[in-house]
């Protein structure tokens, strides 16, 4: 039974991450085709470019909600902050290749940013506040993004350390910063390359 429980949590957590959120959401309030805009990705970056500040809130929530039932289903279902962080980091892949858009999506950072909330809501805010910063000062979603990325297994660990959280959220802060550095690499070649878009909107 715990065996079955487990794969469920793990499944579970790769079926809401692929939740096509931003697709929905600019279909529903401009009647587009997100991934024929701009980056063609569907995380909140990229509504916002199509949709405007709505789009890109109701994608946020939705994009960090995915992660955040991910955690507690999981934890509902096994108690085990293994397979939690498992079943967050399936919850990246989903967002990132959705099995509802052909294993295409975004790049995980706000459904990373759920699971990490779920797991411990200062940990998130450890997160959030210097990707903040960096948006302000850059005007750049990827850089945001990469910058949680690399600090989300430091931090996750340092919480670890501290006995706030435990070692198994390790897993997931390492295991998220390679998933989503890798869907970033094309955006990591443009920023080396001074190419890369910065925060705007066509809406």
């Amino acid at each position: 039974m715990r065996t079955a429980l487990t794969v469920l949590s793990i499944i579970a957590g790769y079926l809401l991450g692929s939740v096509p959120i931003g697709v929905l959401t600019v279909r529903l309030l401009k009647g587009a085709e997100i991934r024929q805009i701009g980056s063609g990705r569907t995380g909140a970056t990229n509504v916002y470019r199509a949709a405007g500040p709505w789009g890109a809130a109701i994608t946020t929530l939705g994009d960090v909600l995915k992660g955040l039932v991910a955690v507690w289903l999981a934890r509902a279902l096994t108690g085990s902050v293994w397979v939690e962080a498992v079943a967050g980091i399936t919850a990246v892949c989903g967002h990132n290749w959705s099995v509802f858009l052909g294993f295409k999506g975004g790049a995980g950072t706000l459904t990373s940013l759920g699971v990490v909330a779920a797991m411990n809501p200062y940990a998130a805010a450890a997160l959030i506040v210097p990707a903040i910063a960096v948006l302000v000062i850059t005007r750049t979603a990827s850089k945001a993004s990469i910058t949680i990325a690399l600090a989300m297994g430091p931090v996750l660990a340092v919480f670890a350390a501290l006995r706030i959280t435990p070692w198994g959220y390790v897993l997931f802060g390492f295991g998220c910063a390679f998933l989503t550095i890798y869907a970033l690499m094309p955006n990591i070649k443009r920023i080396l390359s001074g190419e890369e878009r910065r925060l705007e909107t066509n809406y």
